[in-house]
């Protein structure tokens, strides 16, 4: 068969040349002697092609093969065509122990590079198991740790080829993260509440411990309370711990004195008037007692028969903050006495 087709395109340019030497002849050469010239080329011509028949194998000896082979369009001559697939290749088992590994940390990017070789020269697209994105890339997280069978896919459209890979991804641990905390103030007598807000990246179980006077989350101020106070919170996953801390400031409120013990009080005349409150400060200030005259600050007045009558006394009590007064009424009844003969003198008339 290849002697056949050489033997033609010897033919076929030999036919072009005999054409070049005719046109030119025909310009330069005298008429009789072109017709030698012809006659001889056509002569040679026809030896070739009686050569040519010898060699010719004869047809009841060549098998026809047309239907084995497929047909292929002119427009795409001399290309290699792939048939179309009917169904995916089958994939071979493969056993996880025999996996190509990576290894990664938590919170670590995934980015795999895919070198692949196509015999045909073709265009090749990927494609990607999760939870790799379709651009083969995968931000880990912590709490991501464990291992993962992904796979990878690549296909030049006609044909496709599947490799399975395994992502190991390594535990890191962190610390616990406690949210924002602020200073916190209040007034004595008012009630705190604080619960912390405590996350684990790992999603660990985390234990919480609030310092005093917040350590069971509530607190209860009263009088006695006034001060400063650092609170501490720290958070616990076993292995690592974190720790904020911030003041708590209760104001102090004055409470005032209490003044018991006092009632109007009546007398009579050349008894003695008795003025002696109970006095508390819930704060331990130091108090000061004032009482008005006629009684004074010694709480007593021995009244005399000229002193009846009524009387308004202020008792005021003093902490250095506030002041508490309260006002009794004293009253001195009259004693009717009689007169008294206090001496005798005589008198002489002259």
């Amino acid at each position: 068969m290849k002697k056949v087709v050489i033997s033609l395109s010897i033919l076929l340019v030999v036919a072009v040349l005999l054409a070049g030497c005719l046109d030119y002849k025909a310009y330069d050469l005298p008429k009789e002697d072109t017709s030698d010239q012809e006659q001889n080329l056509v002569d040679e011509i026809a030896a070739i092609e009686d050569q040519l028949n010898t060699e010719k194998v004869p047809a009841e000896e060549v098998k026809d093969t047309s239907k084995d082979v497929p047909v292929v369009p002119e427009e795409i001559a001399g290309e290699v065509v792939l048939p179309e697939l009917t169904e995916k290749p089958k994939q071979v088992e493969v056993n996880e122990k025999d996996l190509e590994i990576i290894n990664v940390k938590e919170n670590e990017l995934v980015k795999l590079n895919i070198k692949v070789n196509d015999p045909d020269k073709d265009i090749v697209t990927y494609s990607f198991s999760k939870p790799l994105s379709k651009e083969g890339e995968w931000k880990t997280n912590y709490g991501d740790a464990g291992e993962y069978v992904i796979t990878i896919t690549a296909s030049d459209g006609k044909l496709t080829t599947e490799k399975k890979v395994k992502i190991m991804v390594e535990r890191v641990n962190v610390p616990p993260v406690i949210g924002e905390v602020k200073d916190i103030t209040v007034n004595e007598g008012e009630t705190v509440k604080f619960e912390p807000k405590v996350s684990d990246p790992n999603k660990d179980a985390v234990s919480i411990t609030v310092s005093d006077p917040l350590k069971s989350g509530t607190f209860v101020t009263d009088h006695s309370s006034a001060g400063d106070y650092e609170v501490k919170v720290l958070a616990s996953d076993g292995e690592l711990e974190s720790e904020k801390k911030f003041k708590l400031t209760i104001k102090d409120v004055n409470v005032l004195p209490e003044v018991t013990g006092l009632k109007d009080i009546t007398v009579k005349e050349g008894e003695t008037v008795f003025i002696k409150p109970t006095i508390s400060d819930l704060d331990g200030d130091k108090v000061k007692l004032i009482i008005s005259e006629p009684v004074g600050p010694s709480g007593e007045w021995k009244t005399t028969f000229s002193d009846h009558g009524k009387y308004i006394v202020t008792v005021s009590v003093d902490d250095g903050k506030d002041k508490v007064v309260k006002n009794i009424n004293v009253i001195v009844e009259d004693v009717n006495m009689p007169p008294e003969i206090v001496s005798v003198g005589l008198t002489l008339n002259k």
